[in-house]
């Protein structure tokens, strides 16, 4: 077993996004090596750009594989990322700073509210019997290292196949998941300190990025100066365009030619936020 890696997952709709994802975490830590999960129709289009290819199991679905990561990982220590991640830094001072932990991910505390899938805090927190929850939504990101986080996973997989007896009933959530287990075990998060960005909260027009360059600077809402994360978050397809440009960059210095379906995922990302937009209007003017 190696020492310490990055893992990813892939599926149909994201297999290009973890190449990007690969190729820009190799462009700026050379010495990292890097495993993907999926399913081989998968890894026989991509898998010569890991290090590792493990196949992902057939009788899990969605976000459960990510409770999962565990046994997936052929590393010690390893960070895993969602593959819709593009890197412009060396991980080495996030790595030193996390390591040690049995698992992890940046994020906060709640004590009343709820997550984006309707998990309801206040009424976990009721049945757990703690004080306030731990929240790592969006996050697309963990830490975790073995034999020690064997604990955490186990009673993620707990919750997950008894899930009404930790929450309401609302849509299931890796995130949500490993935020309750995190919360029983007292397993505190890390604070975000840049490493980890969304584009949405830029302030429109100060967005400055080049994965090829490992430059990436916006000014933040709400914050007095520019911010340089080590990773940019694109969830929920957000900033396709831009999010293409930067992916073509680093296929063509990897001499990978995919332009035409590089345009084709981003006008299913840019249809895709279009649809949920107009959807949410829609619901909008029904309610009124």
């Amino acid at each position: 077993m190696a020492e310490f890696g990055v893992i990813t997952m892939a599926t149909d709709n994201d297999y290009l996004k973890a190449v990007g994802l690969a190729l820009s975490i190799r462009k700026h830590n050379p010495d990292v090596e890097i495993a993907i999960a999926c399913y081989k129709h998968i890894s026989d289009k991509i898998g010569h750009h890991f290090d590792y290819v493990i196949e992902q199991r057939h009788d899990l679905k969605g976000f459960e594989h990510k409770v999962h990561l565990d046994e997936y990982s052929p590393f010690e220590k390893t960070f895993f990322f969602d593959a819709d991640i593009l890197f412009f830094r060396n991980l080495q001072p996030i790595y030193e700073q996390w390591k040690g932990r049995a698992y992890t991910a940046r994020g906060g505390y709640k004590v009343t509210g709820g997550s984006t899938f309707g998990l309801d805090y206040k009424t976990v927190l009721k049945k757990i019997k703690k004080e306030k929850i731990i929240t790592i939504g969006g996050a697309g990101h963990a830490y975790f290292e073995k034999p020690y986080c064997q604990e955490v996973f186990n009673l993620a997989r707990k919750i997950t196949s008894d899930y009404t007896s930790y929450a309401n009933p609302c849509k299931y959530a890796d995130e949500d998941v490993m935020g309750i287990a995190m919360t029983i075990l007292d397993l505190p998060p890390m604070d975000n300190n840049d490493f980890q960005a969304r584009l949405i909260h830029a302030i429109p027009g100060s967005i400055k990025m080049d994965v090829t360059k490992g430059f990436c600077e916006f000014n933040k809402n709400g914050v007095g100066k520019p911010v340089t994360p080590y990773m940019i978050h694109f969830v929920m397809r957000e900033f396709p365009f831009l999010y293409r440009k930067n992916l073509s960059k680093i296929y063509k210095e990897n001499s990978i030619h995919k332009e035409l379906d590089l345009w084709g995922l981003a006008f299913r990302d840019w249809y895709w936020g279009f649809k949920t937009i107009l959807r949410g209007k829609v619901k909008a003017l029904f309610k009124n």
